[in-house]
């Protein structure tokens, strides 16, 4: 939830509560359009985390601002305006700090199931909003740590290797840097090729996602990209514990 603009309604509704207060009512129509223009956009929004509150705020909108009519002088043009009810006001300012705060704790809600490598280089991306640059940090992070242990494994062999052609040496079906089971079975095999396949597909397909213009890549997507990187890496350190324990 963008809660910089939900700040933005908790200031303009408090300021129409200092005018009730001032008696400088009615409410200029702009304002009650964008008002309720920006607490549609927090209902829509906060109801993907808490239905209840979106529910709330969305009945608050309705009932904030009546519209009512008079005339200046008799059998003149009625005149349309917006009056607010300050209790509703009231009641609109408080869901709307609580909407605030369920949604900075939502920011990265989900942040404990990724690896702490990859919270070191995505989370403050991901909570500033560059879910691009979190989501390619993250894949680079994996690559980066990948091509470390691959040096220092094999410090004769091809110099330079990331990415894709990394992850094919490092998880090959023959003399493969990690073995992931017993290459003489079929399971095993499988279970080899099928990890070769997810590391060098998230470096081919996911690694650097503004290289490729017709993806837009939002706050859910990123979320869910920094967890299978998170999986990838987690998988990195089962295999360098198991091949340290095993020489």
């Amino acid at each position: 939830m963008n809660n910089i603009e939900t700040s933005m309604l908790l200031v303009q509704l408090q300021s129409q509560v200092r005018k009730i207060s001032a008696q400088l009512v009615p409410v200029d129509v702009n304002m009650v359009l964008h008002i309720r223009e920006g607490v549609a956009k927090v209902v829509q929004q906060i109801s993907k985390i808490n239905s209840s509150v979106s529910s709330r705020l969305d009945a608050l909108k309705d009932a904030l601002f009546t519209e009512t009519s008079y005339q200046h002088f008799t059998g003149s043009t009625p005149v349309c305006q917006f009056l607010i009810n300050p209790i509703v006001c009231g009641q609109m300012i408080e869901a709307l700090e609580f909407a605030k705060s369920i949604a900075s704790q939502d920011d990265c809600g989900l942040c404990h199931l990724l690896h702490p490598d990859i919270q070191r280089v995505s989370e403050k991306l991901y909570k500033d909003g560059s879910y691009a640059n979190a989501a390619c940090d993250a894949f680079i992070e994996i690559d980066s740590r990948l091509q470390k242990i691959y040096r220092e494994k094999r410090p004769n062999a091809e110099k330079d290797l990331s990415g894709q052609p990394l992850m094919n040496k490092i998880f090959a079906d023959k003399d493969p840097l990690f073995e992931l089971g017993d290459l003489t079975t079929q399971t095993g095999r499988d279970i080899q090729s099928g990890t070769r396949f997810m590391f060098a597909g998230a470096m081919g397909a996911l690694r650097n996602p503004k290289s490729h213009k017709n993806i837009n890549l939002g706050k859910e997507d990123c979320m869910r990209r920094l967890i299978f990187a998170s999986m990838l890496m987690y998988k990195v350190d089962e295999l360098v514990a198991h091949s340290d324990i095993n020489g």
